[in-house]
């Protein structure tokens, strides 16, 4: 059952941490990668470079999916020249999705409200300036955006700005160990708001304070009823597994593999 899981999940991992010590790892356990363009890689790294990895990966049979950066970038920022500096080091990550011919690619949506209360609207439109273009750009290389909850406490306004951006190819990435820190850990109200809008899964465990990337089981998140709304929906997202430490990546597969609802 390991191996089923195994096919049909992405773990995430740094392309820097790939290129300098995981990526045997991956390809000798056939581990589907989700690639962390972070700002760091995007300005160390050639396309060259990139294209050899990819190249691996996809001689080896193996799906990719991307994160793109999002330290200090703030998608839905009012001032023009913030916005204007988060949306070029975002596209910096979109210029190589012809590279790495992903099936998704992760961005954090990056709202917060005791930065924006009463602006709301304001940060909706350029968040949506923001990522409409993206999208369409994602959407011609056969590569779906996912936007990522992080701080936000509430799912209305992801709610709203996924309404909004509903011309376009863009679906909800549902970081569940995000929902359990930071977010309150509302789980069946998030779900029963924003449910039919996920695309991915960011799975990862943690007590309901740190973000701190355990292994699945090693915390207090459900992942039980998760993955149960999903196969009560029919749904079929994106599964990414996020550990943080080379040793948590097996109890996760154990866990999940106890738990696979598919």
């Amino acid at each position: 059952m390991i191996g089923i899981v195994k096919a049909q999940v992405q773990v995430n991992a740094p392309f820097s941490m790939l290129w300098e010590r995981y990526l045997p790892l991956f390809l000798e356990q056939g581990l589907n990668p989700e690639i962390g363009l972070d700002a760091s890689s995007l300005d160390c790294f050639s396309q060259r470079d990139f294209a050899k990895v990819a190249d691996m990966f996809h001689k080896a049979g193996l799906s990719i999916t991307l994160h793109a950066p999002f330290q200090d970038l703030v998608p839905g920022a009012l001032d023009a020249k913030i916005l204007a500096a988060s949306r070029s080091r975002l596209q910096d990550a979109f210029d190589q999705l012809d590279i790495f011919q992903a099936r998704s690619i992760v961005c954090h949506i990056g709202y917060e409200s005791r930065h924006y209360q009463g602006l709301e609207d304001r940060w909706l439109d350029h968040s949506i300036g923001t990522w409409a273009p993206l999208a369409d750009q994602a959407a011609r290389q056969g590569t779906l955006l996912t936007l990522e909850n992080v701080y936000e406490t509430e799912p209305q306004l992801i709610k709203e700005l996924l309404t909004r951006l509903r011309g376009v190819k863009v679906g909800f990435c549902l970081d569940v160990g995000h929902l359990q820190a930071f977010g309150g850990g509302d789980f069946q109200g998030w779900l029963e708001t924003l449910g039919p809008l996920v695309g991915q899964l960011h799975l990862h465990d943690n007590h309901g304070v740190n973000d701190d990337h355990l292994a699945l089981g090693a915390g207090i998140v459900p992942f039980p009823g998760i993955l149960a709304y999903f196969t009560n929906a029919r749904q079929r997202p994106i599964i990414t597994l996020e550990p943080h430490h080379e040793n948590s990546l097996q109890p996760s597969l154990t866990y999940l593999a106890a738990h696979w609802p598919w």
